[in-house]
């Protein structure tokens, strides 16, 4: 009834995922006054960090929210204020990235994922996102450019503002979300041909 919806509003369910000690759903409560913040729901709702590993980046809401560094772990886990950090709680799927993850390999896995996703009706979506695929693939194996940021800035544009669905409009925020907080990590691909993780192809 209308009571439970009003009661619902003050709650997000969010899983917590197999970086994090526990693998569960967590039902938190969002009510004015009292919204967690998110390094307090990694170690008091999800038992912490996996092996006791440093958190590097997270995810707040999914994939589509893009990944924002470890600094601003202690932004609430709030509508508004994710949007402040540029992000969302989205999905509520909270994702935390742990140390030494490369998140340009990391940004690759998730535009990949909806790439394969897209339906394919809109040129935007349909390509962009192949496009972008494509440029990350490169720089991972050692092959980028220095035009490859410019270019993947121009198709995020073009995807967040042309495209008919929500899936295409935000399939490119893990990697501008990547560029924006890990600059220095996409530089070392894509100009220096190393992965400072030892992770992709360009190895360090």
């Amino acid at each position: 009834g209308d009571d439970d919806i009003g009661k619902l509003a003050d709650f997000e369910i969010l899983p917590v995922g197999d970086i994090h000690q526990a693998v569960d759903i967590r039902r938190v409560a969002l009510a004015a006054g009292n919204r967690p913040v998110l390094i307090d729901f990694i170690d008091q709702q999800a038992g912490g960090m996996k092996g006791g590993a440093k958190l590097k980046s997270y995810s707040p809401g999914g994939s589509s929210s893009g990944f924002l560094p470890a600094a601003a772990a202690d932004t609430p886990l709030d509508f508004k204020a994710m949007a402040d950090q540029g992000s969302m709680l989205g999905s509520g799927a909270v994702v935390a990235v742990a140390e030494p993850t490369c998140m340009l390999d990391l940004a690759l896995n998730a535009v990949t994922f909806f790439r394969n996703e897209s339906c394919g009706k809109c040129v935007p979506c349909r390509v962009g996102s192949e496009k972008i695929v494509d440029i990350l693939l490169r720089a991972t194996r050692g092959q980028g450019t220095a035009h490859d940021l410019a270019l993947i800035d121009e198709i995020a544009h073009t995807m967040r503002d042309t495209s008919i669905c929500g899936l295409g409009q935000a399939a490119p925020y893990p990697i501008t979300s990547v560029i924006k907080h890990f600059k220095s990590e996409v530089d070392d691909h894509i100009l220096k041909r190393r992965c400072p993780s030892g992770v992709c192809l360009a190895q360090p």
